[in-house]
């Protein structure tokens, strides 16, 4: 009976564990116009948002800061169950418009990341700091896009030191309208223009003090590098309803350690190797384009993964889903990018 006994509370703990593993993950979904059709590769139209909102009240999600979310990892504690982040690239106009009063009537806070030059010059296509003043009273926060959105890989043929320096201009300086003008609303996460970024450029933001964020899909747990966070990009073709949910129940795909292949394209295609914490057997693999790429197991654990034909430029990504048992998605995408000329 003793034994029993202990048998039932071993499994009970390590059921604990493997739901505590399962929880430590949050969703986070990259916005960037809203109701504008002229731009539909990065517009959500104002019925999909509007649907999204009212799925996440209704169906109790944990609408979190990403600054919470970051934090919370860091630590090293648990997030609790479908916990989901909310960002917008560039704070175009829109966002004050369209996105802000339904995201106002729901209470949900969200992380818009500015580029400041385009407010500083008063463009008409962004938002005021006045505007975000006004939103950050209503759980705003305001992270960094940079002073000019240059792309960060263009950089890479000055060299590293040159290529450390502009970088650091471009944060630093964009850092310090934003301090003045949103004060503690501010938080230190960078999301990288055009989402490109190569591993020494991480490893730069990094040392810099920042987490950043990416554009390519997948669910942040405390394993994932917090200097290249995933996010789900909604536009007007990703953001269906199908298309939402499917990747608001995402789960991560179990990986033994994150992969350590540059994300910067010298041979095309490139190949990557994943080192999963299990076999499994009905995972695939895709560029893209949609096209499926070619998978090699070189033993029980790790995979290789290559296109059957050259990406093409300027970037794109590897993407590896398989479905779980409970009929959810395990996910993972690498991110690759070109050489600039």
């Amino acid at each position: 009976m003793r034994i029993f006994l202990l048998l039932l509370l071993l499994v009970g703990y390590t059921a604990g564990l493997f739901a505590k593993e399962e929880q430590n993950g949050a969703v986070v979904f990259m916005y960037h116009r809203f109701g504008e059709s002229r731009y539909p590769s990065t517009n959500i139209k104002m019925e999909q948002f509007a649907y999204q909102l009212e799925y996440l009240k209704t169906h109790h999600y944990n609408v979190w800061p990403l600054s919470k979310i970051i934090a919370t990892l860091k630590k090293g504690k648990v997030l609790p169950p479908k916990t989901v982040g909310l960002t917008m690239d560039d704070a175009y106009r829109s966002v004050y418009i369209r996105a802000y009063p339904l995201l106002k009537k729901y209470h949900f806070p969200f992380t818009v990341f500015v580029n400041t030059a385009p407010v500083d010059k008063h463009y008409g296509a962004f938002m005021t700091w006045e505007q975000m003043r006004e939103m950050s009273r209503s759980g705003a926060e305001f992270g960094n896009h940079t002073m000019t959105h240059p792309s960060f890989v263009s950089f890479l043929p000055l060299g590293k030191e040159q290529m450390r320096q502009k970088i650091t201009k471009e944060l630093q300086g964009a850092e310090t309208r934003l301090q003045k003008e949103l004060g503690s609303s501010y938080v230190k996460i960078v999301a990288y223009p055009f989402g490109e970024y190569t591993n020494e450029i991480r490893d730069i933001i990094s040392t810099l003090g920042y987490s950043a964020c990416a554009q390519m899909g997948g669910v942040v747990t405390g394993q994932t590098n917090l200097a290249e966070i995933p996010r789900f990009p909604m536009s007007e073709r990703f953001a269906t309803k199908r298309g939402f949910l499917l990747k608001l129940q995402t789960k991560a795909l179990p990986l033994a350690q994150m992969p350590k292949e540059d994300h910067l394209i010298i041979k095309n295609p490139p190949r990557l190797i994943l080192h999963l914490q299990k076999h499994i057997g009905n995972i695939g693999c895709f560029v893209s384009s949609g096209e499926r790429a070619s998978m090699q197991w070189l033993d029980a654990t790790h995979l290789q993964i290559k296109a059957n034909s050259p990406l093409k430029p300027p970037r794109d990504h590897y993407t590896c889903t398989a479905l779980d048992r409970d009929g959810r998605w395990q996910w993972y995408s690498f991110f690759w990018v070109f050489p600039k000329k």
